[in-house]
């Protein structure tokens, strides 16, 4: 905690010596460094309810408090938590905003406009919805750790792209991106607070699915796997697939994955050709049987492709009747690939969109082993 605290005032003295060249610990005494924020609906009549995290800069220490406030705007929400603190409130390495999922589910746009628009805040700040009832919540001190939590969940989240893939990481710039184009619909990633014997701790909880800019729905852990697959967003991850039994896994290590989206026109209709491409390593075996043969790796690749597949098609097919947004940026494959069909039917994608035909094929190479090459067996 210390270090992260003595990184971030290094970080901001230098920034503020870049725009004055002097500064003195009086004048950062009077400086709260905003590391993120959420988003509630207001309280007392007000339309917006804000909770700040920050990190306040004191003559020889850092403390990390938070700060509240209401307004009928985002910045008249801003404007009175300085007025509250007295002191400036400074956004620059503002890591993370928490949006409530009621506000998401009335529209995001407005938010993330006034977002945009603060030329302190950073267009790599990323956006997330809270599963909880208000997303103040997600950013309360919780005993579990003693760091400041967008610090633990901004992390968490690169870790998530990265080597989980329970959740995509999604900066603002490209969410902005996604709400201002017609051909892919907007994801942002979802947390929620989970209870353990060491008390209470945030989690990454799959994905969130947006219509236009309105909240509509999520997808759990494993379905937003299958959607990081499909968007070619997947670096290093586990993926299991089950042979012998439900509860006996084969865990394989992904090394590479490249899928190639293809629109083809059939009988008058467009249609996705979905091709998946996966390098994996053997990881963990929970099965009885030996698979490290030439047969057995040959077994496991055929139950790989079978569950990825299965769980691909599971999630457009969920997508499609459930939501009818296009997460997956098919419109984009078809802009890019056909631009003249495209630029015929874009006003009519979100009808053709649920009933749009595809097929999937997959390929999964395991290329290495890392496990041992014997079994372990248990003596008599």
């Amino acid at each position: 905690m210390k270090v992260i605290k003595s990184c971030c005032i290094l970080l901001l003295i230098m920034v503020m010596l870049c725009f004055t060249g002097c500064w003195n610990y009086r004048e950062l005494d009077g400086l709260s460094m905003v590391s993120g924020f959420a988003v509630d609906k207001g309280e007392q009549g007000h339309k917006y309810h804000l909770t700040f995290e920050l990190l306040n800069l004191a003559e020889n220490k850092s403390v990390a408090e938070q700060l509240e406030s209401d307004g009928d705007t985002i910045f008249d929400a801003v404007r009175n938590a300085i007025e509250k603190t007295q002191k400036k409130l400074f956004f620059s390495d503002c890591n993370i905003i928490v949006i409530n999922q009621d506000i998401a589910s009335e529209g995001i746009a407005p938010l993330l406009d006034w977002i945009t628009r603060d030329t302190e805040l950073r267009l790599t700040i990323k956006p997330i919805i809270s599963k909880e009832k208000t997303a103040g919540e997600i950013l309360r001190p919780k005993p579990v750790t003693d760091t400041l939590q967008s610090f633990e969940i901004s992390k968490a989240l690169q870790l998530s792209s990265v080597h989980l893939s329970k959740s995509p990481k999604v900066e603002l710039y490209e969410a902005v991106d996604m709400l201002g184009g017609d051909d892919t619909s907007l994801i942002l990633p979802a947390i929620k607070v989970t209870e353990s014997n060491r008390g209470k701790t945030t989690e990454l909880d799959g994905t969130a699915v947006f219509k236009k800019d309105k909240l509509v729905g999520y997808l759990d852990s494993d379905e937003s796997k299958f959607l990081l697959f499909l968007k070619n967003q997947i670096s290093d991850s586990l993926f299991l697939t089950n042979l012998d039994s439900k509860d006996k896994n084969v865990a394989l290590e992904i090394i590479s994955s490249q899928t190639k989206v293809t629109p083809v026109i059939l009988n008058g209709s467009v249609m996705m050709n979905i091709k998946i491409e996966t390098q994996a390593a053997f990881a963990e075996d929970q099965t009885a049987k030996d698979y490290l043969t030439e047969d057995g790796i040959k077994e496991v690749e055929k139950s790989a492709d079978a569950t990825m597949q299965a769980g691909v098609s599971d999630l457009i097919k969920k997508v499609q009747k459930e939501y009818k947004s296009d997460i997956f940026g098919f419109g984009a494959s078809i802009s890019r690939s056909m631009p003249d069909w495209w630029k015929k039917n874009k006003s009519s994608w979100d009808k053709s969109f649920p009933s749009l035909k595809y097929t999937i094929s997959v390929d999964m190479k395991i290329t290495n082993t890392a496990t041992a090459k014997t079994i372990v067996k248990v003596g008599d």
